[in-house]
């Protein structure tokens, strides 16, 4: 059955949606659940706080720090997190592939048309992933 699961989370309402379907797939399966976030290639520096608390932090370092709290809600799962720079649907594509995930799950998107539901990430995905591929009604 399924041993790892993957999991796109970019902050939105659907994707909550999507990693909470994973996380509930995973708990009854007994899976490892592997959230991954992909920020901008530029990876930029943020300067966060004030004077004697300032901190700089990049895009890798605050999206990763995004999922650890979204992983904390599932602390009855093994959860890992992710957060790699690049386009969506490759960066889902290559985790699954670096971890030999046994499941990609991702979200659609509720509009017209055979693409349009699918949204580009899913497509991508599906197109690409090296294992088996469940997209989640999350609109």
């Amino acid at each position: 059955m399924y041993k790892k699961i993957v999991v796109g989370y970019d902050g939105s309402d659907r994707a909550r949606k999507a990693v909470d379907q994973a996380a509930d797939l995973a708990t009854a399966v007994g899976a490892q659940l592997n959230v991954v976030t992909a920020v901008s290639k530029k990876n930029k520096i943020h300067e966060i706080g004030e004077s004697t608390d300032k901190q700089y932090l990049s895009d890798v370092e605050i999206a990763r720090d995004r999922l650890v709290d979204v992983a904390a809600d599932m602390n009855h799962l093994d959860v890992r997190v992710t957060a790699t720079p690049g386009a969506p649907a490759q960066v889902l594509v290559d985790e699954a592939a670096r971890i030999d995930a046994d499941l990609i799950l991702v979200g659609n998107r509720h509009v017209q048309g055979l693409s349009s539901v699918l949204g580009s990430v899913a497509e991508g995905v599906a197109q690409k992933a090296p294992c088996a591929v469940l997209i989640a009604k999350t609109a």
